[in-house]
């Protein structure tokens, strides 16, 4: 309890005070009158012209700083092919300034360079998302993208490494405007596999519009890998190093060139390192107690690259292509021991069983975009996508199990096993969005087209006298087909000075087919199912003065099954448990309403409520008196209120601090096929914070800090809290920066369940491996003159996601 005060404490921190602050505003433009799209903007100090804070104007060219104190400033502007502008002298006093059009000059030469040197926040909030800067924060360095998820605002990751939002899952996570191709154990691989090195932010957007697509009813979690943006040869070098209870290490290589016609680019990440943790499950089935210590490792060693390059046609249109793959050798396993104990005429009968498993596989992925953009100076806007990509993988389980009896001279008894599971997924999509000014507002619509293709084999041995013989009984192939056709539109108009609004809607029919093979007869070898849908959302905005903004949004969204989830056949976890599918999982649908309040853009308050019909839970079954399987079934329904509040601010010159705090109230009801009731209901909260001091000569202190309370689902999940501490210091101009942190401080990185159910009753407790040291070097060097890369969503989303591991 004291170390949990500590953290509470210490991330409590931020809610003390926050400052005043203003936005500038305005709009730029070239001497044709016409505006000049992702113009480079810094404000400066007048006193000594130190950079305060920098941004990009938008594709209109109007740009909007906030944050900015009381004082005297003057503005900086540069864009390609114009020369560099610097304005007057400006005061901000009390209130907001907006610039009427600044007008560049064409430029004959080359521009000369404009460096932007300022740090990120760490938390922005915009009007549809909460994006988490990754180089805003010290203790991120060396972090996997799984960890980092953990400290995000509002994130959770429970035992099983499923990320939760608001304590509930659901959420769809995206790698750089694509979603992975993998959910469950094989996307919590992937997220380890990545590097904070190579990310550049976390964008949390809990009410997607009708243009993204409708999967996911949480919304979407978009992991945004880092871009170069600079004209002419630049790059980014980074080395890091984590001691723990091993060493783990890390590179990345980022490469680019612009200029006007091309811009090509490329980049190479390798991370390799093993991590342990520790499993204590003491579990009583049918009088039986089953005392089990895991001591778990999982080795990784990845390779990651991406190359692309866009071809800038004119000043309207571009055309890109981008090639990214992965190669991943994991290696999870362990050894256990599981001490089996029941009563008998007063006398106790007992064994022990030794399992040492160990889990190899080698995942592939590779991913290719074609991409076509088009944009006037009318608003007339189409962006077109082509996506091809391809997950592979093949892994092997080994299981050897040996039982020692306690009470007798019976021999040991051995049951050695092996699986073999590979994975082939194909995905293919097409989509198209257009957009256009239509009286006060812009008009957007359009569609895409998706056909993902699941192979699934599970070959299941019998080692016999060192010989594997296959089980037909347990061995099967599932092919799983999935169409999905959409369409949507979408309009955004302003109502006047203070108010806006968005509305719009998704259609999508989903057209999917499971084939399951087997030796062994299944009456549900072949599922067939056709549904439409359609997926209303609307934002209502309205600034009520300059302090203070308002938002309402509402959004109806689906949560389709993983592919492996829908296969009806058994699998053998271990000699204890099994794992089993269920082909007549039907999607979720949520319903949600969010109300968001922005003060002084620095205070963000919302209020949220979501209602799901048919949730999906995992529940562990008996499967016979002495082993137990899980399967996932859809509940009845469930709902949710929320609030959160969060804080960003400069308490002082050298004092920068971030909070968040998020309380949730959750009910899940139930009637199952197999008698057991479900009328749960949690209310708990996390927390997560920063405190950033900056002292002299480049030196930067940190720490922060996450916290979940106790809550409830199926199980009682228990608190889990972790505090960090880093040191950084900047140096050769700026280029080169050297962070040093040290996670898990008190030592704190430990958690467990309790449940008791359907004759089942379970106490697991575990431990990861928290506390490590961690080293990082970057370095950037080449061009530093800023010019906005463009932006593009690749058209595979929804499907990419949804494989789960076994």
């Amino acid at each position: 309890m004291k170390k949990i005060l500590q953290i509470t404490f210490l991330l409590l921190l931020p809610f003390y005070t926050y400052s005043q602050s203003f936005t500038v505003g305005g709009t730029v433009k070239n001497q044709q009158d016409e505006k000049i799209p992702f113009a480079a903007v810094s404000i400066n100090k007048s006193l000594d012209s130190s950079l305060v804070k920098a941004d990009v104007a938008d594709e209109a060219g109007t740009f909007k700083i906030a944050g900015i104190a009381a004082g005297k400033y003057f503005l900086r502007i540069s864009a390609v092919g114009n020369k560099p502008f610097q304005s007057p002298e400006f005061a901000v006093t009390e209130s907001d300034v907006n610039f009427p059009a600044f007008k560049l000059l064409a430029e004959t030469q080359q521009l000369n360079e404009v460096k932007v040197t300022a740090a990120k926040p760490l938390i922005e909030v915009k009007s549809d998302r909460l994006v988490f800067n990754i180089e805003g924060s010290i203790n991120a360095t060396g972090s996997n993208a799984l960890e980092l998820l953990q400290k995000s605002p509002g994130v959770q990751v429970d035992k099983d490494e499923n990320i939760l939002v608001k304590g509930k899952t659901g959420v769809r996570i995206y790698i750089d405007g694509r979603p992975s191709p993998m959910s469950g154990k094989d996307l919590a691989s992937t997220l380890k596999s990545m590097n904070s090195a190579d990310i550049e932010a976390i964008e949390i957007i809990t009410n997607p519009s009708a243009k993204y697509d409708a999967a996911g009813d949480l919304g979407i979690i978009n992991i945004r890998l880092k871009k170069n943006v600079k004209l002419g040869t630049n790059g980014n070098l980074s080395l890091g190093a984590m001691f723990g209870i091993t060493p783990k290490y890390n590179a990345s290589l980022n490469l680019n060139h612009r200029d006007k016609k091309f811009n090509v680019f490329g980049s190479y990440g390798f991370n390799q390192g093993a991590w342990h943790n520790t499993t204590y499950d003491d579990q009583i089935l049918n009088g039986v107690a089953y005392n089990k210590i895991w001591q778990g490792i999982w080795r990784d060693t990845t390779h990651s690259a991406k190359i692309g390059a866009d071809y800038f046609i004119n000043s309207k249109t571009t055309l890109g292509f981008s090639v990214d793959g992965r190669i991943s050798n994991h290696n999870g396993g362990g050894k256990s021991e599981t001490f089996i104990s029941k009563r008998q005429d007063l006398q106790a009968d007992s064994l022990m069983l030794f399992s040492q498993t160990s889990n190899p596989e080698k995942n592939k992925n590779l991913n290719v975009n074609l991409n076509y953009h088009y944009a006037d100076t009318t608003g007339h806007e189409l962006n077109v996508d082509a996506d091809f990509g391809r997950f592979v993988s093949r892994g092997i389980s080994y299981q050897p199990n040996k039982y020692f009896f306690s009470l007798d001279n019976r021999e040991p008894l051995e049951r050695n096993y092996v699986s073999k599971t590979p994975v082939d997924i194909t995905i293919r999509s097409f989509k198209a969005d257009y957009e256009q000014r239509l009286n006060k507002g812009k008009l957007g619509y359009g569609f895409k087209l998706s056909d993902v293709k699941s192979d699934n084999t599970f070959d299941f041995f019998n080692v016999i006298s060192n010989v594997e013989v296959i089980d037909t009984n347990r061995s099967n192939r599932f092919k799983y087909t999935e169409r999905v056709y959409a369409a949507y539109v979408n309009y955004n108009v302003p109502l006047g000075k203070k108010w806006d609004l968005q509305a719009g809607v998704r259609a999508e029919h989903t057209k999917s087919l499971g084939d399951l093979t087997s030796f062994k007869h299944n009456d549900l070898d072949k599922v067939d199912t056709t549904y439409l849908n359609f997926f209303p959302s609307g934002a209502l905005s309205f600034k009520a003065s300059k302090n203070h903004n308002w938002n309402l949004n509402y959004s109806r969204r689906i949560n389709r099954p993983s592919y492996q989830n829908l296969n009806p056949f058994e699998y053998r976890v271990d000699e204890l448990v099994y794992s089993k599918g269920n082909p007549f999982l039907k999607p979720e649908y949520a319903n949600s309403f969010k109300l968001t309040h922005v003060y002084k853009a620095k205070l963000t308050t919302s209020l949220g409520y979501r209602r799901t019909r048919f949730p999906v839970v995992g529940l562990r079954i008996p499967y016979d008196s002495s082993r137990t399987y899980f399967i996932t079934q859809n509940l009845d329904h469930s709902q949710g209120f929320n609030l959160d509040v969060s804080i960003t601010t400069a308490i002082t010159k050298w004092w920068d601090v971030y909070f968040n705090i998020s309380g949730y109230h959750n009910i899940w009801k139930a009637a199952l096929d197999n008698g057991l009731i479900i009328n749960n209901s949690t209310t708990a909260f996390n927390m997560n914070g920063q405190s950033t001091f900056k002292l002299k000569n480049d030196w930067t202190l940190e720490l922060t800090g996450w916290y979940n309370s106790p809550y409830r689902r199926i199980d009682y999940n228990w608190a889990m809290g972790m505090m960090d501490a880093g040191v950084q210091k900047k140096f050769w101009k700026s280029n080169a920066t050297l962070k040093l942190s040290f996670s898990d401080i008190f030592h704190t990185a430990r958690g467990g369940y309790e449940s008791e159910y359907a004759g089942i009753k379970t106490n697991l407790r575990f431990r990861f491996e928290g506390q490590m040291l961690k080293v990082n070097f970057n370095y950037r060097f080449g061009s530093k003159e800023i010019n906005a890369a463009r932006s593009r969503r690749a058209g595979s989303e929804d499907e990419l996601n949804r494989i789960k591991g076994g």
